[in-house]
């Protein structure tokens, strides 16, 4: 059998009568009152338990004390906390639970061991039991525990594994786990004594000795861990502190740098560049013989806060699948709200900055044009008045961009006729008022990429009770495509004034594409009409896991109009795995959405599958105007952070 040594702790119960339901009106008041009272009195039980945690510890001093008219005292510790300390009787009860520790060093309550520490552990420090009464009925209440600061709870539980209950009827008054306490005759230390074995503990109260650590904000926390941020350039995170003494040391997790000083109400912190790195940062502050300690727990976090900076700093950052970097893409520079960019390079633009474009931007038969957002919390604007983008580079990447075409002639942003590599959008917003990408020479390109974009189209008709038509995305119908990548993207319409609208037109038309991959986009009220996908087939061809919404507007999709010689994937779930929805409502019309075009080459004989609409939504809708759409299907539609 093992040997427990016990703070013994009552686990008070209040005396809740049964009242007649006669009588109820009657006792309401009173009833309050002893709900009141007990939650008084399971305060107090609570305060206790932290006096006993610090006596346990032995790593916090007493700065000042007051005695209150009650016989409870105030204490101020070295951290900045406070406690009401009450001694003697807490309340009336016929259950006596008792709160012990182990020969491990384990919390044991009421008789049973559990795997909560009492006992600091290899710098970890123990936890503190608090306790609660939850109601299971009127009148009966049962007890709970919390071992990580009251985040979550269970029951109490007797040996024989059933709730604890405080109901019971009896008046006989349960000494508190605190027997006595007060300031001995001296006044430099407050001695405790336990109930339970009349243990006696000594605090020092030392006046002029404090170490606290203020926790951060709400938001810079994570289940108990200070998040920093790990960001290039390396800065400096802090929080306030109180340390008063004659001098502090700091103790800190191997590759983080830490600083606090006595009489600077700030503690400052680098991380580490790990990712995840973990740890305790304690503060030892001594006045004399005393000390005083506190400790935080922290975590390191990558945060990009400038693309530049991990162009010139880091090992650079992905556009798509391209690796931008000085090695890859040297010579960039920053562009200044207002300014002007060249027709090859490459190019950070200022977080929240706009770049007009006024004139038609023909980039050079050069390597590369390269734009990017330099904030990626801020995107950068450049915004083509009645003009358009003509590419002549091999690569042209774009990422943390809002792209916006503007002015009378509603014509394509991009205009690629000429061979080049790579062409990716990562991150943008695109507005458009009608198409995106468009070519009608004979050309071949190996890749055209999109992920992670959202694509606003613009109805500027005067009625918005009909969709805006020959809205073609990519109408590139000379050019051979070697790989063709759509994924996670969000394609809406949206008035001029922002409301909801409607547009359709052809999706993607090209002469040929050997590897097209589309899913997990999310398509509001952009309708493939008259058709979604034109151009010759192969067997590497996939169209699924999309979501196509429609919010009143009766126009048919059509996903696929396939060339003769295409060659179809063996598994139709590469393009029948989509889904698809009808909002319904007062003069809502309703949409289908035929998976091959009437025309279009077939998977097999008299193919003519369409996509049945699903009865709830497969979309929450956020914010119409600003392209917010959750799924609400696994697996399905667009996930844009």
């Amino acid at each position: 059998m093992k040997i427990y040594k016990y703070i013994g702790v009552a686990l008070m119960v209040l005396s809740l009568g049964a009242c007649k339901t006669d009588d109820l009106e009657r006792d309401i008041d009173a009833l309050k009152d002893r709900v009141t009272a007990m939650e008084a009195k399971v305060d107090r039980l609570n305060e206790s338990m932290n006096m006993i945690r610090v006596a346990l510890d032995g790593n916090k001093t007493i700065q000042s004390y007051t005695e209150n008219e009650d016989g409870s005292y105030t204490l101020t510790l070295s951290d900045g906390n406070t406690i009401t300390l009450t001694q003697g009787e807490i309340g009336a009860t016929d259950v006596y639970q008792e709160v012990s520790i182990s020969t491990d060093g384990n919390w044991v309550i009421g008789g049973v061991e559990t795997e909560h520490r009492a006992l600091a552990v290899g710098g970890e420090p123990g936890v503190t039991p608090q306790f609660r009464l939850t109601m299971e009925s009127e009148g009966k209440y049962y007890w709970e525990v919390s071992y990580d600061g009251e985040l979550t709870w269970e029951e109490v539980k007797s040996q024989q594994g059933t709730r604890v209950y405080a109901s019971a009827s009896g008046s006989s008054s349960v000494a508190g786990p605190i027997a006595s306490a007060a300031p001995n005759a001296t006044g430099d230390k407050f001695e405790i004594t336990l109930t339970s074995n009349g243990t006696k503990y000594e605090i020092p109260i030392v006046s002029g000795l404090a170490c606290a650590i203020t926790e951060p904000n709400p938001e810079d926390m994570e289940n108990g861990y200070w998040i920093v941020p790990i960001t290039l350039p390396a800065v400096t995170t802090s929080t306030s502190v109180d340390l008063k003494g004659d001098a502090v040391l700091v103790s800190a997790p191997e590759g983080w740098t830490v600083t606090a000083e006595i009489g600077n109400g700030t503690l400052t912190i680098i991380p580490p560049a790990q990712d995840g790195a973990e740890g305790i940062i304690t503060l030892q502050v001594n006045k004399g013989i005393y000390w005083a300690i506190d400790q935080i727990k922290v975590r390191s976090k990558r945060v990009i806060t400038s693309l530049k900076a991990e162009y010139e700093l880091g090992d650079g950052f992905y556009i798509g699948d391209e690796l931008v970097s000085k090695e890859t893409y040297p010579g960039g520079t920053l562009i200044e709200n207002g300014g002007t960019i060249s027709n090859s390079g490459v190019h950070f633009i200022a977080g929240g900055a706009t770049i007009e474009v006024s004139e038609k931007l023909v980039t050079g038969e050069a390597n590369c044009l390269v734009l990017v957002g330099n904030d990626p919390n801020n995107p950068s604007t450049i915004l083509f008045k009645d003009v358009y983008l003509e590419n002549h580079v091999q690569n042209l990447l774009f990422k943390n961009i809002k792209l916006v075409r503007d002015g009378v002639s509603e014509a394509y942003l991009l205009k690629l006729e000429t061979p080049m590599n790579k062409a990716i959008f990562d991150n943008c917003e695109i507005q458009l008022a009608a198409g995106f990408i468009y070519g009608g020479k004979e050309v071949a390109v190996n890749t055209i990429q999109l992920r992670g974009n959202k694509v606003k189209f613009i109805n500027s008709e005067s009625d918005i009770s009909k969709p805006k038509t020959n809205v073609n995305f990519c109408n590139v119908k000379n050019l051979t495509l070697t790989n063709l990548e759509i994924t996670n993207n969000v394609f809406w319409t949206v008035s001029q004034s922002g409301d909801i609208a409607a547009a359709n037109g052809q999706f993607v038309t090209l002469k040929k594409g050997d590897n097209m991959v589309i899913k997990n986009n999310t398509f509001c009220n952009y309708f493939q009409n008259p058709q979604g996908i034109t151009t010759i087939l192969t067997s590497q061809f996939s169209l699924r896991n999309n979501i196509f919404y429609n919010d009143g507007f009766g126009v048919a999709s059509n996903l696929i109009n396939a060339q003769e010689t295409s060659q179809f994937p063996e598994s139709y779930d590469a393009f029948e795995l989509n889904v698809a929805y009808n909002e319904t409502g007062d003069g809502k019309k309703t949409s289908k959405w035929n998976i091959c075009k009437s025309g279009s080459t077939l998977p097999s004989p008299d193919y003519s599958k369409v996509i049945t609409p699903e009865e709830q939504s497969p979309l929450q809708i956020v914010d119409w105007e600003k392209g917010e759409f959750v799924s609400l299907k696994a697996g399905y539609g667009a996930a844009i952070e």
